[in-house]
């Protein structure tokens, strides 16, 4: 019983993770272009670190279980250090996606999360991987072909973009599995968010690009922000440690559906039929996936 009831749980979380998420592909792509991918990864993670902070504070006021001392903090550094690596990658890849292929077809691509986080469960958490499970693999590369299929080299490089920035958020998450699973995905939420903050800040100082966005940027990047890196992904983080990282990932098609319905109501745009055909299509190889995925485990 508890074990279903953690699925459930589980479930949920990744829904939740996948609607929040969404809105972070809208407000990624009001940004302006005259900032730097890794500008937006600055403001992007210290505004949600703050709303974490804050938030925290909120709360130890009413409840001492939310104060964290120091020491308490140590266990956490690195799952940290290595989480902000791998996200400060994933983050600055995607923003190019975005700009280079808009929020649709860059969170179909995005989709390939599912084949890297079932290669890498396979390859580093002794995760089993059957033939029918790969057919699903298949489905979804085939996908990601149909959308990339006949476009111009400058989309194609989009779509590789996100493709790299499917694969670190892959590392990213099978990072979290390994080294937090004992952990309270809220504190490695928050702390993540810091650490990517620090390492984006230090470039951008250290490449003398550091910039000043307008309000409104800086509203869009909080926001989005706030959704996606903190909101959305500690949902994900938290689902992690109930359910195996590959249908944490497998269930993430619905982001997809969220995207489309938000960049019509966003900006009046859909896309073409050729490629929601092979959005389909990686939609349909991740859960052919997740379908095998269930009967393995179960």
């Amino acid at each position: 019983m508890k074990k279903n009831s953690n699925m459930l749980l589980g479930y949920s979380l990744v829904i939740g993770t996948a609607f929040f998420t969404a809105f972070s592909y809208i407000f990624g792509t009001m940004v302006s272009l005259d900032l730097y991918p890794e500008t937006i990864a600055f403001y992007w993670f210290f505004g949600a670190f703050l709303v974490a902070l804050v938030k925290r504070w909120i709360f130890s006021i009413f409840d001492t279980k939310y104060k964290i001392s120091i020491s308490d903090l140590r266990k956490y550094s690195l799952v940290m250090g290595i989480s902000s690596v791998a996200t400060i990658f994933g983050m600055v890849f995607w923003v190019i996606a975005l700009r280079e292929i808009g929020p649709p077809m860059t969170s179909f691509l995005m989709k390939f999360q599912v084949v890297f986080s079932v290669i890498l469960g396979f390859l580093f958490l002794n995760e089993k991987l059957r033939k029918l499970e790969i057919f699903g693999i298949f489905l979804t590369l085939i996908g990601g072909l149909v959308i990339t299929y006949d476009i111009s080299h400058f989309e194609l490089k989009g779509g590789l973009f996100a493709i790299f920035a499917a694969f670190s958020y892959s590392c990213l998450f099978l990072i979290v599995r390994k080294l937090g699973s004992k952990l309270n995905m809220m504190i490695v939420a928050t702390l993540r968010s810091l650490g990517v903050a620090i390492l984006a800040v230090a470039y951008l100082l250290f490449t003398n690009k550091f910039q000043f966005p307008s309000g409104l940027d800086l509203a869009y990047m909080f926001i989005g922000g706030t959704f996606g890196a903190y909101i959305g992904k500690a949902f994900q983080f938290q689902a992690i440690k109930l359910v195996d990282i590959s249908r944490t990932t497998a269930i993430t098609p619905l982001e997809a559906v969220f995207v489309i319905g938000l960049t019509f109501v966003f900006f009046d745009t859909i896309p073409s039929s050729i490629k929601l055909t092979g959005g389909a299509l990686i939609i349909l190889g991740v859960l052919f996936l997740l379908i095998f995925r269930n009967e393995n485990v179960g």
